[in-house]
């Protein structure tokens, strides 16, 4: 492009760009951008600058050499462009020293000039604004004073008397003398009229002046309020490139989510539901070895011999009791743990790896004496009693009396591929949750458990809006990554507070263990897949899992959560497994849990 202008030059008065410089080249230029767009020509600050839109104006340049003309042009922007303090609604010329401000008086500001800039592009001339109203009619009065006394100047010195012929010499003197005062009268008004335009004229720019300083104060009080949110933008930022370059350390995450985390004491059993009573696993009692006994059917199938009796409390009730770990995920008082915690009957059952395995219709009450014995020990431990390993009390099963192995029920040996077995029901018995720091726990209910995983979604009851973790939106998880866990580890170090009560006026001493969450460490180590098919060969494994390298935790953290290093929760802490001196521990990914939260399909 030609001409005798090489650059534009802006001078940034307000906003993330305040005290800069910015020098365009002009060269083949035709226009200038200006937004939050990071190609803008002039582009502002994202978050600072938050008043100007992305696209926001454009600075338009047109013609060549003396016929050059820059145009400011308004985008449709939210906040509007203002010239010198009116906004344009159409294309507007652009002169050296114009003001332009994006978004009004609170958005960032910048002057427009030229260099080298050519004679014919003068500044424009200064109007008074609005805010000078006062001095304009100060001066308009003063200048209105002058303008009279000049003009009774003129109308005296331009009007000739008319004489009569033959007027004496008294008349002559008299006229003189009246003239001499009417002249004397003018001059006094002239002079009258130039000290009031010069005390009004001189009122006027001390008011000016106020206003200007005024001005200049607004302006710098925004200056310093911008600089302020740019440094505490700046710190933000610092803080989020090391969370994006570093991550989350261990303590980042226990000040920000233990409150979230909670423990949970649970205690269940298992009732037969067309009786309503619990349910026992029977024991006997062969020599020295006390077991739990096991029948086995005429098709070879083995049995558990579950039972409605417990003589005199020896046999093994079908309950659980323990600690688990949850975290909130609502702050309406919703959790999510293992079902393993909220639904233990949901669950295979951990049963003693011995036991008595009988003949159908034996038993110490068989009439037969061949028959009152065990025909054998078995061992859950082996393949062929997996099934019995893998048992889910929810699952039924076989009803005996406590003393013969004859089943209860409409045959006297169900056909078990009909489905002729007890169904079973399990209840929570206690499902209490508490609080880092807290005395007291609060009554859980079971909402719902995972059909698919070690899952379950539990709800409180909380007069107060609850602390909540944040749950990862997506399944990303890699191997090598870094995870941290909290919860509630049994073999954690307990916090013990000693409390002193008086109640009807009897002074007690106790010690009350108060949870605090567990925090601990490591890295995904490996990926598990679930049952899956890849190139015809069907992969099997034990369900959809995470493997971690977190050891120094244990039981009474399952359920708590797994966090990634941006402080999301990935998965929920399961389970660990040890062989030999080798221990690894397990996680169910997040996604199960984010299942439990769609009562409808999507």
């Amino acid at each position: 492009m030609g001409g005798v202008v090489e650059r534009v030059v802006i001078r940034h008065l307000s906003g993330s760009k305040a005290n800069q410089i910015e020098q365009l080249p002009i060269g083949d230029l035709k226009e200038i951008t200006i937004g939050r767009d990071p190609t803008s020509k002039i582009a502002f600050d994202p978050t600072i600058d938050g008043v100007v839109s992305r696209q926001h104006a454009v600075i338009r340049i047109e013609g060549e050499g003396d016929d050059l003309k820059f145009k400011l042009i308004d985008l449709n922007s939210s906040n509007g462009t203002f010239l010198n303090g009116q906004r344009i609604s159409q294309d507007a010329e652009l002169l050296p020293e114009d003001k332009v401000e994006l978004g009004g008086a609170k958005g960032p500001k910048f002057t427009f000039d030229l260099q080298p800039r050519p004679a014919s592009f003068a500044a424009r001339t200064r109007v008074i604004g609005i805010d000078d109203s006062a001095a304009t009619r100060l001066i308009e009065t003063a200048q209105t004073a002058a303008s009279t006394a000049v003009a009774q100047i003129s109308s005296t010195s331009t009007q000739a008397p008319s004489h009569k012929s033959g007027v004496g010499q008294e008349t002559v003197q008299r006229l003189i003398v009246e003239e001499r005062r009417s002249v004397s009268r003018t001059w006094g008004a002239v002079a009258a009229g130039l000290l009031a335009f010069i005390a009004l004229g001189g009122g006027a720019v001390y008011w000016k002046q106020i206003k200007d300083d005024e001005r200049h104060q607004a302006d710098l009080a925004d200056v310093k309020a911008d600089a302020k949110h740019a440094d505490q933008r700046s710190a933000a930022l610092q803080g989020e490139v090391k969370t994006n370059l570093i991550g989350m350390t261990p303590l980042d995450i226990y000040n920000k989510y233990s409150n979230a985390t909670a423990r949970i004491d649970l205690r269940w059993r298992l009732f037969d539901t067309q009786t309503g009573k619990p349910i026992f696993h029977q024991t006997f009692r062969f020599g020295k070895d006390t077991l739990p006994a096991y029948v086995r059917l005429p098709n070879g199938k083995v049995v558990r011999w579950l039972t409605l009796e417990d003589d005199q409390r020896s046999n093994l009730q079908i309950a659980g009791a323990g600690r688990g770990s949850g975290f909130v995920i609502s702050e309406q008082g919703y959790l999510l743990t293992n079902k393993h915690v909220a639904a233990g009957w949901k669950v295979t059952y951990d049963s003693p790896r011995l036991g008595y395995v009988f003949d159908l219709g034996g038993g110490p009450g068989a009439r037969n004496a061949k028959l009152r014995k065990p025909v054998g020990v078995i061992d859950l431990e082996s393949e062929d009693y997996a099934d019995l390993n893998m048992w889910v009390p929810e699952a039924g099963g076989v009803i005996f009396p406590s003393s013969v192995a004859i089943p209860i029920g409409r045959n006297n040996i169900p056909d078990l591929t009909r489905n002729e077995q007890r169904t079973f029901e399990g209840r929570n018995e206690q499902l209490e949750v508490r609080f880092p720091g807290a005395r007291l726990g609060v009554n859980a209910a079971l909402v719902r458990a995972s059909a698919d995983s070690d899952a379950a979604l539990i709800k409180i009851d909380s007069p107060q809006l609850l602390e909540k973790v944040e749950l990862a939106d997506d399944d990303q998880v890699t191997i090598g990554e870094k995870v941290i866990v909290l919860g509630y580890p049994g073999i954690s170090v307990e916090n013990v507070q000693r409390q002193v009560t008086v109640e009807n006026g009897l002074t007690r001493v106790q010690n009350e263990v108060i949870p605090e969450a567990t925090v601990t460490d490591g890295i995904v180590s490996k990926l598990s897949t679930g049952y899956k098919e890849k190139d015809g060969v069907t992969l099997t494994s034990a369900g959809e899992r995470i493997q971690l390298s977190v050891l120094a935790t244990g039981a009474g953290n399952s359920g708590g959560p797994v966090f990634n290093a941006n402080g999301k929760v990935i998965g929920l802490f399961t389970y660990s497994r040890s062989r030999g001196d080798a221990r690894v521990t397990l996680a169910v990914p997040i996604k199960f849990g984010r299942d439990l939260l769609r009562t409808q399909r999507n």
